[in-house]
């Protein structure tokens, strides 16, 4: 009678020793996907409106990312000392021009659709570099260097972005946003 306590004791053993094994291995993997494959990110601020809200929390994906026009990216700016969430508008060798007459952006002379805009461009009195405009055709116009990208905010006048501070680099990309987890005012699912 004894051996088989003993030999249930061992299975019993033998099964938390195998469901342990599959939980550490659980753990382990969920740290390597949000680290190496996707991250996440909270917003802060209003400048993505309507796009992004304050405090929606996001899913980014990480490995594998090349710039593209048009992508929402999260950002580590040396610039801000923080992370900000912006669009990206011009990538390396590009050139952005932007028309506060028109309320249009161009991107090598091409005018961007632009239908996620909160308000349009309205104030060109905020604080953008003065050195980048082109007071006889009154636009702004910005080269993005090698290795660097051009990006704004989809609520233009409460942004701060590549017109003041200048392109980014574009290994500064912490990741493209893939996903809202939550959201107080917008929609779970996919962003883009």
């Amino acid at each position: 009678m004894t051996q088989r306590i003993n030999k249930r004791s061992m299975l019993v053993v033998s099964a938390l020793l195998d469901w342990a094994e599959v939980l550490v291995g659980s753990v382990f993997a969920v740290i390597f996907i949000l680290t190496f494959v996707f991250n996440t990110a909270t917003v802060s601020g209003s400048s993505m409106e309507n796009t992004l809200y304050n405090g929606d929390r996001l899913l980014l994906g990480v490995i594998g990312y090349s710039p593209k026009s048009g992508d929402i990216v999260v950002i580590d700016s040396d610039e801000l000392d923080e992370y900000i969430v912006k669009r990206i508008i011009g990538l390396s060798g590009q050139t952005v021009t932007i028309d506060y007459i028109a309320g249009t952006v161009s991107v090598d002379g091409e005018v961007v659709y632009e239908p996620y805009l909160k308000d349009g461009l309205l104030d060109d009195t905020g604080n953008f570099d003065r050195e980048d405009y082109d007071s006889d055709r009154q636009v702004y116009e910005y080269s993005v260097p090698e290795g660097k990208i051009f990006v704004m905010g989809d609520n233009r006048d409460r942004s701060n972005d590549s017109r003041s501070f200048g392109a980014v680099d574009a290994d500064d990309i912490v990741g493209k946003v893939i996903f809202r987890t939550y959201s107080e005012r917008g929609h779970i699912g996919p962003v883009g």
